[in-house]
C-alpha cells in the first residue's frame, strides 16, 4: 500500500492553519474581551452583598460600621472592613460574607495607597484572596466633601474607602490603568460607610464591563432609560450635580477631583449624555432628583 508523505509546503500551510485557529480561539477566550468583564459583573454583586449585610449586621448590634464612628483611624476601619466582608477560614462561626482561600485581615493587615499613581499591588498587601482566584485590597479610610445640589450653601462629609480588585488574580495585566487594548483587570469599588458599593475609575465608561440605565416615575408607573455606560446615565439622571442625600449614585465628580493623577481618574472620555433625560430634569433648585441610577441585572 503506497503512502503519500507530506511536502515541505504542505506541512508549512497545515501549521499556519493551526496557528490561525489557535488565535482565534485566543481572542474568543482572552480575559480582555471575556472574563474580565464577566468577573466585574460577578464581583460587583458579591461586593455589594457582602456590605449590604455587613451593614444589616453592624446595625442589628447597635455598633457601628467601620469609619463610621465619630474619631476613626483610617488604617483599623480599613481593617475593620476587611474582618466584615471576608470570610475567615480559621473561624468556625460565619464570619464575612466572601469566602477566601488566604485570609489577611489579621494582624498581617495592609493597606494600599489611598491614591494610587502605578501598580503598587502585590502580595505584601493583599487584604485577601477570593475563593475564584480573587485578589482584593483596601485603601485607608478616606473623606471627601460634597456640595448638596438641593442646598448649595451645604456641604456633606462622605467617608469612604476604595476596595480594589484583581478580577483574574494571577493572570496579566495585573494592572489598574489602561493598557493597549484598552482594558484593566485590577478595578476599584467606592464603599461607603453607609453601605454603598460605587462603581468607580475606568469601567465606568466601557460598557463592556458593565451598563446602566435611568429609572424614573412616570403617571406613577416606573419606566427606565436605554442601556448606557454608567458615566453617560449619571450625566442623563443628574447632569452632573451630586445629591448625596437622596442617591450615593449622583456623587462622582468630588471623588474624581480629590483623586486626580490616580487610577480612579476618568481620562480621554466625553459623556454622550450632555444634558437630563426630559424626564429627570428639575423644575426648582430646592427639587430632589427625580431620577435615580439603577444597574443593570448582574451575574
Amino acid at each position: 500500500m503506497n503512502k503519500k508523505a507530506y511536502n515541505l509546503a504542505e506541512m508549512v500551510l497545515v501549521i499556519a492553519i493551526i496557528g490561525f485557529i489557535v488565535m482565534l480561539l485566543y481572542k474568543t477566550i482572552d480575559p480582555s474581551y471575556k472574563a474580565v468583564p464577566l468577573a466585574y459583573s460577578r464581583v460587583f454583586t458579591s461586593l455589594e452583598d457582602a456590605v449590604y449585610n455587613s451593614h444589616q449586621k453592624i446595625k442589628e448590634k447597635n455598633k457601628t460600621f467601620p469609619g463610621a464612628d465619630q474619631n476613626p483611624d483610617p488604617y483599623k476601619a480599613a481593617q475593620q472592613l476587611c474582618k466584615l466582608i471576608a470570610t475567615d477560614p480559621m473561624q468556625s462561626d460565619d464570619s464575612g460574607y466572601i469566602n477566601t482561600v488566604v485570609y489577611n485581615c489579621n494582624d498581617n493587615f495592609k493597606t494600599v495607597p489611598e491614591y494610587m499613581t502605578s501598580n503598587m499591588f502585590n502580595d505584601s498587601n493583599t487584604a485577601f484572596v477570593a475563593a475564584n482566584s480573587m485578589k482584593f485590597y483596601i485603601s485607608p479610610l478616606q473623606q471627601v466633601r460634597v456640595i448638596n445640589a438641593v442646598s448649595p450653601k451645604q456641604k456633606i462629609a462622605l467617608r469612604y474607602f476604595i476596595v480594589w480588585v484583581d478580577l483574574n488574580g494571577k493572570k496579566h495585566p495585573n494592572s489598574a490603568f489602561k493598557n493597549r487594548k484598552g482594558i484593566v483587570d485590577i478595578v476599584p469599588f467606592i464603599v461607603t460607610t453607609t453601605g454603598s458599593v460605587l462603581p468607580a475609575g475606568y469601567p465606568t465608561t466601557d460598557i463592556r464591563y458593565f451598563s446602566a440605565y435611568v429609572q424614573y416615575p412616570l403617571d406613577n408607573k416606573p419606566i427606565s432609560s436605554q442601556s448606557r455606560t454608567y458615566y453617560d446615565a449619571q450625566t442623563a439622571a443628574f447632569n452632573g450635580k451630586e445629591y448625596p442625600f437622596y442617591d450615593e449614585f449622583s456623587i462622582r465628580d468630588s471623588i474624581l477631583r480629590q483623586h486626580q493623577g490616580t487610577a480612579l481618574e476618568i481620562k480621554s472620555f466625553s459623556p454622550q449624555s450632555s444634558e437630563y433625560d426630559p424626564p429627570c430634569e428639575l423644575k426648582n433648585k430646592t427639587d430632589e432628583p427625580l431620577c435615580r441610577v439603577e444597574i443593570n441585572d448582574r451575574f
